[in-house]
């Protein structure tokens, strides 16, 4: 499959915006300022969180405190498989002193992952029955394109997988939409596009088969 162009820009973007990040954070920086700087440079609409109080909350409350920020996938619920907790802090603060802190807040919501960030570093925790895994801990200043690639792979809302997919069935859709009559329009309600895309998924699911058993 042909890689649309427009995510390896958006992968690009994104790097640009943790770079900036990290630019702007200066040391005497306050907690809030930090978070306000990763609202303002676009990182969590970057990363395809958009409703506010839905699949992006702020100071959730849990057992052991209020979670700065949590984001959820698809299903916009606490403790889906997208769930993520970030715990932010101050430029001058040192994050290995707050892991337990995040540990918690990973217990409490039953998050898949766990984000200690400065403003300046950015730690990525992984949830792990031992306990927080860190699998990923670099300087935002610096940040690369591939731990760009992998915050969008294990944080963003849509996976890899549905990235590939998008363009493809954008251009179908299209593609189908040209082709109807007129006068075989659909109501296109929120119910009759799920239905017409399960049944058309369904149909190019059995024509793919063919071609590989063919």
């Amino acid at each position: 499959m042909e890689t649309d162009p427009e995510f390896l820009l958006e992968t690009s973007e994104f790097t640009d915006v943790l770079n900036d990040i990290g630019e702007i954070v200066s040391r005497d920086f306050s907690e809030d300022e930090v978070q306000m700087v990763f609202l303002n440079e676009g990182y969590f609409q970057l990363l395809g969180y958009e409703r506010v109080g839905t699949d992006l909350r702020s100071e959730y409350a849990v057992p052991s405190g209020y979670v700065d920020y949590i984001t959820s996938g698809k299903g916009n619920t606490i403790r889906d498989t997208k769930t993520v907790v970030y715990e932010f802090k101050g430029p001058e603060r040192t994050l290995a002193d707050h892991l337990d802190q995040l540990n918690g807040y990973i217990n409490d919501t039953g998050a898949k992952f766990g984000v200690l960030t400065n403003g300046l570093q950015f730690q990525l925790y992984q949830n792990d029955p031992t306990g927080p895994k860190k699998i990923l801990d670099f300087e935002l200043e610096a940040a690369t394109e591939t731990e760009a690639s992998a915050i969008v792979l294990f944080l963003g809302y849509w996976s890899i997988q549905e990235q590939n997919i998008k363009p493809v069935a954008e251009k179908t859709a299209k593609e189908v939409a040209d082709s109807i009559p007129e006068d075989l329009h659909i109501d296109f309600s929120e119910a009759g596009v799920e239905l017409f895309a399960d049944h058309l998924a369904r149909y190019l699911k059995r024509e793919f088969e063919k071609e590989t058993r063919s």
